[in-house]
């Protein structure tokens, strides 16, 4: 059984719910007035900030993360979507960035000459599972599935499996999430700030929240396709990248791959254990 969004939210809710309810019985049958109840109240609150990945670090398992001089990382989901990824891969090529981009499998099966080009364009590919299902009630068998789906995807495609990162749609996850997509040789991540670019806030809007969190070492979340299902368009990301990257380059900011920030060697995916670690592209002097 797939879980949606707001069925997963409700599933979430009744688990703390739960918590907090054993703890409040507890007190009740040893009649120790509020001790069990607020003990349940603090774990239901670790359970929800865990799930949703609430303070979290960008590299989960990781106690930090590399900040290179002049180095931040932008980052895409739920692509590839022909209205909008090639148009974001070919601006960040020409301006001398590189990003990463977590595809879904699906859609990369729909769509390979776009993961193709992500790769030539010198972009770094990576796993945001097959169909976009939230991943929080999801067994190991089925996490590991998912992942080995997109993989396959990608190979067929470019010829040469993704690079071992993972993101969790939603950044939801599970008690055994970063366990297990580690056991296939990827590292779970996530990312800095807010910024909603999902949300028809406008172009402005977007740019606007990404100047806020720009500093080396960030980790920006975009998206450049809609993993939902209903086809939305991300016309205002491609409008508010320009303005991003003159903000970032205005600060001596250049857009790295992902993975040129892990604290630690990468780990090789399930289909190229042997595989080393792909080096991130040379920085260039950005052109217009």
């Amino acid at each position: 059984m797939i879980l949606g969004k707001h069925l997963t939210l409700g599933a979430c809710a009744f688990v703390s719910a739960a918590i907090v309810g054993a703890g409040a019985a507890l007190d009740l049958a040893f009649r120790t007035r509020i001790v069990f109840t607020l003990t349940g109240t603090c774990a239901a609150v670790a359970y929800l900030a865990y799930t949703f990945q609430l303070l979290q670090p960008v590299f989960i398992g990781s106690s930090g993360r590399r900040r290179p001089p002049g180095c931040f990382a932008l980052t895409f989901d739920d692509g590839p979507d022909p209205r909008s990824t090639a148009a974001v891969s070919e601006l960040l090529a020409a301006r001398g960035h590189h990003a990463t981009f977590f595809v879904l499998g699906n859609a990369a099966r729909r769509f390979p000459e776009l993961v193709r080009q992500l790769a030539e364009d010198g972009h770094e590919v990576a796993v945001h599972g097959y169909d976009h299902r939230l991943l929080a009630f999801s067994l190991p068998d089925t996490v590991r599935s998912q992942i080995a789906s997109t993989e396959a995807a990608v190979m067929a495609a470019t010829g040469r499996p993704p690079t071992g990162l993972f993101r969790a749609p939603h950044g939801v996850r599970s008690l055994w999430l970063a366990r297990t997509v580690a056991g296939v040789g990827y590292r779970l991540c996530g990312w800095d700030g807010r910024i909603f670019d999902t949300a028809n806030h406008g172009a402005d809007v977007v740019a606007k929240r990404v100047r806020a969190e720009l500093q080396e070492g960030a980790v920006i979340l975009l998206h450049d396709g809609d993993g939902s299902g209903q086809g939305s368009s991300r016309q205002q990301t491609v409008q508010a990248l320009p303005e991003i990257l003159d903000d970032a380059e205005a600060r001596g900011l250049h857009s790295v791959w992902l993975s040129t920030l892990l604290p630690m060697e990468l780990g090789s995916s399930s289909l190229a254990r042997s595989r080393p670690r792909a080096s991130a592209p040379d920085r260039r002097s950005p052109t217009r």
